[in-house]
């Protein structure tokens, strides 16, 4: 075969959670709740899903009710004044 050899975690493992996790609420919260043309028009809307709605407005409990975006806002903002000081 090649020599490509296929890589397996344990199963019962936590390693993909988070993939696990964010891929269903992608398609509980967008995909299944809309009809595509096209293959493209599906990426081209879990993308925009992604970046204006995932990452930058929609509160995750991980991170105390902020979005991913202002987490990392409130990230530098700390780090930064503390570099200041």
């Amino acid at each position: 075969m090649q020599g490509v050899h296929q890589s397996m975690g344990r199963t019962g493992g936590w390693d993909n959670a988070v993939a696990e996790s964010t891929f269903s609420t992608i398609k509980n919260e967008m995909y299944h709740h809309q009809a595509f043309t096209s293959r493209m028009a599906a990426r081209t809307a879990v993308m925009e899903y992604i970046e204006v709605w995932y990452n930058r407005k929609r509160p995750h409990t991980t991170n105390a009710g902020l979005s991913p975006q202002a987490a990392l806002d409130s990230y530098w903002e700390r780090n930064s004044l503390a570099l200041a000081a």
